[in-house]
């Protein structure tokens, strides 16, 4: 099993070195043959838009790199069916409902958090992987068939701290997704700063309600607090709108810590609405990880011209769905039990360096990179440090 596991990831890596691709719309099914391994998505597509349709591109990338193997645990095709759960965590269990009785056995999706979290505990006993929905570690840690890709609402935290902590600013703000990522964001951001500068007072905290744009409440606050720093806890829609919204000079002066805005889709989607200077994370494409990242992003570009840089979010997907295929051949088997001991611990290579999933705390260890903004690039980055990272 683990000879097999070894020559799917090889040929993994190998396919995008070489440039292979193949698209999934011409991956035909044959109604007749073995349906093999289902895999359930249940990412939020409408409310997200390019994020979540990059991230399915990077995901299907790979599985027609699996495909073009022979399949996985010796010859199974896989196939992935997806439904959008909303955004909601009532519309991520109904996802989840409805991906069983279309025969998944396992599932992946992300970049909400309450959602995410609703989809994995729907799914259990089988193993759901989330991706880059920013869920707080210790919920993870609670839930025994949730692995997380992307880094936690805390490591987020605390490595915007880290350079908050830098700053002359002591009067600090924050605008946080009002869900388990923002508010374990601001939680984890405020208690480390708070540790390096016990002087450090919070001027004023809000939250919006995700992905649903109304960031005039929070603009409000900042404008007549006026703090010296804000952590703006935001992401997708709900940046955007609140960026544009605070042009008017409600940020002026303020140092502002954003966490992932330092990556092309979010680069893309801000444009002029962000501010030089902003301290921000994310993973700088395609200048890190060497031949293999720019080999991804070769093969991201010959199989969708249009989508130009490969996103973020779109290497989330080719992680995930990467470390799926690994887990099957691993466990050859599609039994829960089996599927859980198989990812836990499970290491990897990716594009953009090693990954594992912690067999404790089932957090992958995919670095990110923390910088800051400027003409609209993502510049000075530099690996967060694993102490960082993991809380030490």
């Amino acid at each position: 099993m683990r000879n097999a596991r070894c020559r799917t990831v090889a040929f993994l890596c190998l396919a995008c070195l070489a440039g292979l691709f193949v698209r999934p719309d011409a991956l035909a099914q044959d109604g007749g043959a073995d349906p093999g391994v289902v895999i359930g998505d249940t990412t939020t597509i409408q409310l997200i838009g390019d994020p979540a349709t990059s991230y399915g591109r990077g995901r299907d990338l790979v599985a027609g790199y699996i495909d073009m193997a022979g399949g996985v645990m010796g010859s199974k095709p896989v196939r992935i069916v997806a439904q959008d759960s909303g955004g909601t965590a009532d519309g991520a269990t109904r996802a989840i409902e409805s991906l069983r009785e279309q025969g998944a056995v396992l599932f992946m999706g992300g970049l909400v958090a309450d959602a995410t979290l609703a989809a994995a505990r729907a799914a259990a006993p089988a193993p759901f992987v989330a991706v880059d929905a920013r869920l707080p570690a210790a919920l993870i840690a609670d839930q025994p068939n949730l692995f997380q890709i992307g880094p936690s609402a805390e490591a987020l935290g605390r490595a915007l701290a880290a350079e908050a902590a830098r700053t002359g600013a002591t009067r600090w703000g924050v605008v946080a997704q009002d869900d388990y990522f923002g508010r374990a964001l601001a939680h984890a951001f405020w208690r480390a700063l708070r540790a390096a500068r016990p002087e450090i007072e919070l001027a004023l905290e809000s939250y919006v309600p995700t992905l649903s744009g109304s960031v005039a409440p929070a603009v409000e606050q900042v404008t007549a607090a006026r703090p010296e720093g804000l952590l703006l806890g935001l992401r997708d829609v709900d940046l955007v709108a609140f960026a544009r919204a605070a042009r008017g000079g409600a940020l002026d002066g303020a140092v502002v810590m954003a966490p992932h805005v330092g990556t092309p889709e979010m680069l893309g989607a801000l444009g002029a609405e962000i501010a030089e200077g902003w301290v921000t994370t994310g993973a700088p494409c395609c200048e890190v990880g060497g031949q293999p990242h720019r080999a991804f992003a070769e093969a991201y570009r010959a199989a969708h011209p249009d989508g130009a840089t490969p996103t973020a979010s779109a290497l989330y997907g080719y992680v995930a769905m990467t470390a799926l295929a690994t887990a099957l051949d691993e466990a050859w088997s599609v039994k829960p039990d089996r599927l859980t001991v198989a990812l836990a611990g499970l290491s990897l290579s990716t594009p953009i360096g090693p990954m594992r999933f912690d067999p404790d705390t089932r957090q992958s260890t995919l670095p990110f990179w923390v910088g800051r903004v400027s003409g609209g690039r993502f510049v000075d980055a530099r690996p967060v440090d694993p102490a960082v990272l993991h809380g030490q």
